[in-house]
């Protein structure tokens, strides 16, 4: 609904007050901030001009103030940083909320700003501000501090401000309004993903606030902004928990350049960048032994460039990853440490500790720590005995104790044996195994396993400045890597977020993403998210086709743009990529995407182009960052991106099979405006409702 002449005149009024106001703060804050800066030089140059005079002590005392007023000034300058954003854009909505007969006008933005105790806009993350996305005209509540409030809503209106002017201002009732959703969602793509703070729908709403549950799980399909909702959950509970910081926040990505495309959000919504990781990463801290240890991309990279599957292979691999095999090396391992004993006496300082000892310390006394420790309080309980310090023999003694254990504690011996074993040719139906001892790379089918040994039995790192866990693409995390993460941050809480049709990992896969919840003892809490907002519908008719799906909501209406299907022959396909990306552009389209297969076609398919189209980016793991806005890249490192136009690349030699259709599907998911599809999959089509079951 348009506002009448009148209306409008009060909100230009009401801006400009605003951005008087923030021009205020500023100066007071600028004023304020050089003034400390100055008084901490000549702090600074106090400490150092009588630091022959001045005792330890006042030394100490005088660069802790030094160090906490540098803290606040640090703090005052990112305040200052807010505030001039706040004067391009200060707000986005407005609601007014009537109590007890008294009408309170609430502006939402980015950034609250306050003055003399007086608001003049709110921050989206206060409770007052939440009833802007949870409500529409009428009766309404939100969660106070001190008790629920109660009452109605009888305005709600949108902004869109640039420059500090008022470009649109319209009311609405229940939702954001759908035209200004459709024209955000119509817009083309930027280089990195950026905010949705004014288009926040409620059900997203809902899992950003969950201050709740521990756990949460959200199978959300592809578009349903999973990544973008955790990104300002992250927002909210940073803004939410003071003791909380930026660095008590880690996000597990699939990769390096879906890190590199989410890395904008948080310092849009005024926080900075959390700490972010990859499962690989993350385990080097772990794993000795090998030079090098294998990516997850590199891992399906290793699948899907093979013109046929090794059946032993596969199977094998198949079982490494798989639940049973958990099962196995659980029971190994039991058998390994129940056999484990001192084969003779130990001497120290002269006196002999019986074997006897020993062993009823490591199989009784220590029974529930895990071995490394056990050799600790073996060695601990040793130089009691012998009466000598820990701190100067302890070490030397753990080095004696596993000399005189009958077996080797090297995590990698123990897991060649168990993959030689007659039990595992057994239950993976393969009667040879590869020995992962005589390879500089650490296989990632091997990892897994691998990581789990070494943490039963030297204990699991204990990180607890770790508060919050986002875990991505959860759906090609098998149960094993997720209890492992779960038992390292014991004491953080977990969003997970996944869609099993978007499953790359060609050995497991999730029926339910719900299963997940073993891992958490059935405590985490399960939330769905169904519409997509990404792509148009014309795509995503298409997409649903891949598997058979009948329950993808798009928001997004039709751009009129159809997915256009080519049959192209090697000789002639540069030249049609040549016409199809110049029409893209032609349309306006920014952002454009050619996603192959795998990497050998990816990096044959540029130095082709390279020739023709000179503003193209090679994309892969080894290289995470594009120079230019069309790139090219391949099927596995594109998941979790969004692109104006795709094509979707493959020879008819190589096309797309009825196994790889979850990876086709990603890739043609990623498509917001336009989708061509280079010789299309050969697939079997079956209708399917809930999430593929």
């Amino acid at each position: 609904m348009n506002l009448t002449s009148e209306e409008l005149a009060k909100e230009k009024e009401y801006l400009i007050k605003t951005l008087k106001i923030i021009n205020s703060i500023i100066n007071e804050n600028d004023s304020s901030i050089k003034d400390k800066m100055e008084e901490i030089t000549e702090m600074k140059k106090y400490i150092w001009d009588n630091n022959s005079v001045l005792d330890d002590i006042e030394i100490a005392t005088g660069m802790y103030n030094v160090n906490q007023d540098v803290d606040a000034t640090n703090e005052n300058i990112r305040t200052l940083q807010k505030l001039k954003k706040s004067l391009v854009n200060p707000y986005f909505g407005r609601i007014d909320f009537v109590r007890d007969s008294i009408n309170q006008s609430v502006y939402i933005g980015i950034n609250g700003i306050m003055k003399n105790l007086d608001f003049y806009v709110f921050d989206w993350r206060t409770p007052i501000a939440s009833m802007f996305y949870n409500y529409g005209i009428g009766p309404a509540t939100y969660d106070a501090p001190f008790g629920k409030i109660e009452g109605d809503i009888t305005l709600k209106r949108q902004y869109k401000i640039q420059d500090g002017n008022i470009l649109r201002c319209f009311n609405s009732d229940l939702n954001i309004d759908d035209d200004y959703l459709q024209e955000i969602l119509s817009k083309f793509s930027s280089d990195k993903m950026t905010n949705i703070v004014n288009t926040i729908q409620k059900e997203q709403n809902e899992i950003i606030r969950n201050i709740i549950d521990k756990y949460l799980i959200v199978q959300g399909i592809a578009g349903s902004g999973k990544t973008s909702v955790a990104l300002h959950r992250i927002a909210y509970l940073l803004y939410k928990e003071k003791n909380l910081t930026s660095n008590n926040v880690l996000i597990f990505s699939p990769n390096d350049v879906f890190s590199e495309y989410i890395s904008q959000v948080l310092p849009e919504l005024g926080e900075d960048n959390v700490l972010q990781t990859t499962y690989s990463d993350f385990s080097q801290s772990y794993i000795k032994g090998f030079k090098n240890i294998e990516s997850f991309s590199s891992f399906v990279e290793r699948y899907y460039k093979l013109d046929e599957v090794d059946k032993e292979r596969y199977t094998i691999t198949k079982f490494k990853l798989s639940n049973d095999f958990k099962d196995l090396l659980d029971l190994f391992l039991e058998d390994y440490i129940k056999n484990i004993f001192f084969s003779k006496d130990i001497k120290v300082n002269d006196i002999v500790i019986n074997k006897n000892h020993l062993n009823d310390l490591f199989h009784n006394r220590y029974k529930s720590r895990p071995i490394l420790a056990r050799l600790e309080y073996i060695a601990e309980n040793i130089c009691d005995i012998a009466n000598v310090p820990y701190k100067r023999y302890g070490k030397t003694i753990q080095n004696k104790i596993r000399e005189y254990l009958n077996v080797s504690l090297s995590t990698k011996e123990l897991y060649s044996k168990i993959t030689s074993s007659k039990e595992f040719q057994k239950q993976s139906t393969v009667q040879k195994n590869i020995d992962i001892s005589t390879g500089e790379t650490l296989l990632f089918e091997d990892l897994i396993p691998l990581l789990y040994l070494n943490f039963e039995l030297n204990g699991y790192p204990n990180i607890d400045n770790i508060r919050h866990i986002i875990i991505d693409e959860a759906q090609d995390y098998t149960m094993l890597q997720l209890l492992m993460l779960k038992k390292i941050f014991k004491t953080a809480s977990f969003t997970i977020l996944g869609d099993i049709n978007q499953t790359i990992n060609p050995y497991y896969k999730y029926d339910d993403l719900k299963l997940i919840n073993q891992t958490f003892n059935d405590k985490a809490r399960y939330i769905e998210l169904l519409k997509t907002y990404r792509s148009s519908e014309e795509i995503i008719s298409y997409t649903n086709k891949i598997l058979g799906l009948n329950n993808t909501c798009t928001v997004r209406k039709s751009n009129e743009i159809p997915v256009v299907l080519r049959e192209v022959e090697n000789l002639y396909a540069i030249s049609q990529l040549v016409t199809d990306l110049s029409e893209m552009k032609k349309l306006g389209m920014e952002r454009i995407a050619i996603i192959t297969k795998n990497n050998s076609e990816t990096i044959d398919l540029y130095k082709k182009l390279k020739k023709h189209i000179n503003d193209l980016s090679l994309v892969e793991e080894s290289n995470t960052s594009a120079t230019s806005n069309t790139v090219i890249m391949p099927s596995y490192i594109s998941k979790g991106l969004e692109f104006d136009g795709i094509i979707a690349y493959s020879t008819k030699e190589n096309r797309y099979q009825d196994k790889d259709k979850y990876l086709f599907y990603v890739v043609c998911t990623r498509a917001q405006h336009r989708l061509v599809v280079y010789n299309g999959p050969v697939l079997k089509f079956e209708r399917k409702n809930n999430y593929g079951k």
